[in-house]
């Protein structure tokens, strides 16, 4: 099995490209909402900005063990860390470096084998000396629900899709949902009308830019065709879930299962599009799981 390389989304995040709304005054009231959050998401885990909470910490953490009270936005993001955690039995991890220096000797010293522990009851983060964590695309999940949220609370019967990094939230009538997406998220269409509201969009070896088009070139295709793919042939997955938390762990899951993660994803009940190269020729496959697309009345 070959396991995809996975790559950070971008970090380039601002209200204009994360507030989709047809109507004005819903967008302004978004763009609003997300002035604010994306700010408290970039001072929480973005590790580009050396001021960041998650900078700091892992700065720290380079050179001895780390205990520190944290704020509510990242203590919010490590919670979601801990859910992904468990959904996907450990197989998403959040530890992005570990330095062998040290290390072994801290863990006999402190007797924490875990490079990092979170107690959500005392906000408080422990890392051990030479762990870096990398909460972004989970913090992004935050971000995108934590938009709607607010937006919804101001006015209750606003349509419009948040885009946050890997992130899409959306809330109201899907046929304005998709039209404020447009053509970018277009292959959002028809898990949006089957009552969808939360995606998280990857790609294997990048990231998926706005306006980006995802096509629709090809028809999905039945189990055969799948069972005779060739291995990791996909390099783009979009994944609807209950929740964007949800979303983006499987969607880091199927980055790691490679070829075997539309099966594995279909059996947790996540509703997913693969698109990859068709060996041999100009086309691109798509495979969906049963409930990504309507069924026939």
């Amino acid at each position: 099995m070959t396991i995809p390389a996975v790559r950070r989304t971008s970090r380039l995040l601002n209200a204009t490209r994360a507030v989709h709304a047809t109507e004005s005054l819903t967008r302004l009231i978004a763009c609003s909402v997300a002035d604010d959050v994306l700010e408290q998401l970039s001072t929480a885990v973005d590790r580009d900005r050396v001021d960041s909470e998650i900078a700091l910490l892992n700065a720290f953490a380079a050179h001895d063990d780390v205990t520190m009270d944290v704020s509510p936005v990242l203590c919010a993001i490590l919670l979601h860390a801990q859910e992904a955690t468990r959904l996907s039995g450990g197989l998403v991890d959040h530890v992005v470096g570990m330095s062998a220096t040290g290390s072994a000797g801290t863990a006999a010293r402190t007797g924490r084998d875990a490079p990092y522990e979170f107690d959500a009851d005392t906000s408080t983060l422990y890392l051990r000396q030479g762990t870096v964590l990398d909460l972004w695309n989970l913090g992004c999940a935050w971000a995108a629900e934590e938009i709607v949220a607010q937006v919804i609370m101001q006015d209750p019967a606003a349509s419009l899709a948040v885009v946050v990094g890997p992130a899409v939230v959306s809330v109201g009538a899907a046929w304005e949902i998709s039209d404020a997406l447009g053509q970018g998220f277009a292959a959002l269409e028809s898990p949006l009308r089957c009552g969808l509201r939360s995606f998280a969009v990857l790609h294997t070896h990048g990231v998926v830019p706005t306006g980006e088009s995802t096509g629709q070139m090809e028809p999905a295709e039945d189990q055969a065709a799948q069972d005779t793919a060739p291995t990791a042939w996909w390099d783009r997955v979009a994944v609807g879930a209950e929740d964007a938390v949800q979303a983006i762990t499987f969607a880091l899951m199927a980055q790691r299962l490679g070829d075997v993660a539309q099966d594995h994803l279909a059996r947790a009940g996540a509703e997913a599009e693969f698109v990859g190269p068709r060996t041999g020729t100009p086309w691109r496959r798509r495979v969906r799981t049963p409930g990504w697309v309507p069924r026939a009345s």
